[in-house]
């Protein structure tokens, strides 16, 4: 589905472009009437921009929720954005060229008024295929270790020992997006005495747990530890300003 709106999307905007080129002879995948209204240009891209909002944040938000690692989310909605943007591009610039491809290339390579909408296709479908490229290389190798994290968790749901702890928090060391990372030391009470783990949390701006926050910390007694807000006590968030990133 992601595939398919950006693909669509892009191969409209690059139509679009296309048509309004000043060389008569170039053509492109859409023709869209050229008696069209501005008003209703913009309205069909905001349109279009809605639903793409749509798509793209389930997507990803499905991707989180099963994976539960937003860098592999990320990369699992950016592959079929990314496949969608340059098959549409690549399509109304392949169009373009149809007619007379030596010509319009060289032209479009001499920089020609009229063949600008061809050289902006090109250059979304080369950006777009090759950052495609570099997403599913690392998709693989993503999902793998995805997959094996989330098969820790459930054996140390099931298997491990459960012990109360505490969360505190640490400086902000950095950003993905919009989202802070921290510092956060865990302590918790296990058979060997306490112990004390420090760590990287990343969560939103809304969800960061208030210092003190009461952890369920799960643990197999061999090293491997998975930490988990306590759902039975009560538990609330720094507010959220404190941890929105500044512009």
């Amino acid at each position: 589905m992601c595939f398919a709106v950006w693909g669509a999307v892009s191969l409209l905007g690059t139509s679009w472009l296309c048509g309004a080129t000043s060389a008569p002879e170039n053509t492109c995948v859409l023709s869209l009437p050229g008696d069209v209204s501005l008003v209703w240009r913009i309205l069909a891209l905001i349109v279009a921009g809605y639903l793409l909002l749509l798509v793209t944040l389930d997507l990803g938000e499905q991707a989180r929720q099963r994976l539960g690692r937003r860098q592999v989310a990320s990369l699992v909605w950016s592959a079929p954005l990314l496949a969608g943007l340059a098959v549409g591009a690549g399509l109304s610039a392949g169009a373009a060229l149809a007619p007379d491809p030596s010509g319009t290339l060289r032209r479009t390579l001499d920089g020609l008024l009229g063949t600008e909408a061809i050289a902006v296709s090109a250059v979304v479908t080369l950006l777009a295929a090759l950052r495609w490229i570099t997403v599913v290389t690392r998709l693989p190798s993503a999902l793998r270790h995805a997959r094996r994290r989330q098969e820790t968790i459930e054996r140390l749901r099931r298997d491990g020992r459960r012990f109360p702890g505490t969360v505190t928090l640490g400086d902000v060391r950095g950003w993905l997006g919009r989202n802070p990372e921290l510092d956060v030391v865990i302590a918790y009470e296990s058979p060997a005495g306490t112990r004390v783990l420090p760590g990287r949390m990343r969560t939103s701006p809304d969800r960061v747990p208030a210092d003190g926050s009461r952890v369920v910390v799960f643990d197999d007694l061999r090293g491997v530890v998975h930490v988990e807000l306590d759902l039975d006590a009560e538990f609330a968030f720094e507010p959220e300003e404190r941890y929105t990133a500044s512009e």
